[in-house]
């Protein structure tokens, strides 16, 4: 992607990532890992960081672009230049999301491999998440089953989880399914492949979308999610990779079937 000087006023970057071999050696697979985080969020950085050396997981940091520091003058210029189109899903604040999440698939695509693995920076790891990732990852390669995007942890902010289709069972807690319609899965935590970015980087120009929706128009590409169980306790679907706090306190889930038995 040639970055123009709007393209920079906006926050994009080269996409480059110094001692990137540092950040890909989480799994069995190599895989650029970045986790997204502004540097007005210390504190939650220094959470993030906590919760990921306890799992022994290293990431590279991708510093968010501050929407809120956006001019008029540059969202009009964008306009002009059809980088953002004028809908009624569509803000600064939305745009820079957008463009820190496009910045790290470019770091994705400058890398050697041939998926990348992002968080935002609110998400809290289980422990034992490497093991359970380097399962799910193996047991996908031995079945053959490829896929475009893995959602480690699905929102459902679009009730698609009664339309979701069985990939795989791996164990009672580890369940792959795929998305079969237009599906809002949030942007907290997931592996893409480079082949999928190539996709998406063609069609997300003008941003007329918040990013989560934009890939949600994709449903015909190989999505596939680990699947989460409702727990009546928590009252929210428990993670077998996260464990449970604020960032997930918001998902809701309207679909009948919550308690469905997994064979």
């Amino acid at each position: 992607m040639k970055l123009t000087s709007l393209h920079k006023q906006l926050g994009f970057e080269n996409g480059r990532v110094c001692n990137f071999k540092e950040y890909s050696s989480n799994f069995d697979i190599k895989m650029l890992s970045l986790v997204i985080n502004c540097d007005k969020h210390k504190e939650r950085l220094r959470a993030f960081e906590k919760t990921a050396k306890e799992a022994k997981l290293k990431f590279y940091r991708n510093i968010c672009v501050n929407g809120a520091e956006y001019s008029s003058k540059l969202i009009y210029n964008a306009y002009m230049k059809k980088l953002v189109k004028n809908t009624s899903f569509i803000n600064p604040i939305e745009v820079s999301i957008s463009v820190s999440h496009i910045n790290c698939w470019l770091k994705i695509l400058n890398s050697p491999y041939d998926y990348g693995f992002i968080c935002e920076d609110d998400i809290i790891f289980r422990p034992n998440i490497i093991k359970n990732i380097n399962l799910i990852l193996n047991t996908l390669k031995e079945e053959k089953k490829d896929f475009d995007i893995l959602y480690l942890w699905n929102g459902n902010w679009n009730s698609t989880k009664s339309s979701l289709k069985k990939v795989l069972t791996i164990n009672k807690d580890l369940i792959i399914k795929q998305e079969t319609r237009d599906f809002i899965a949030g942007t907290v935590s997931y592996i893409i492949s480079r082949s999928m970015i190539e996709k998406l980087l063609k069609k997300v120009f003008p941003i007329r979308d918040p990013i989560d929706n934009f890939i949600g128009e994709f449903y015909k590409a190989k999505i596939y999610t680990v699947y989460t169980k409702y727990d009546k306790k928590l009252e929210k679907d428990k993670s077998p990779l996260f464990l449970p706090g604020m960032w997930d306190d918001k998902s809701f889930y309207d679909d009948e079937d919550e308690d469905e038995d997994e064979d």
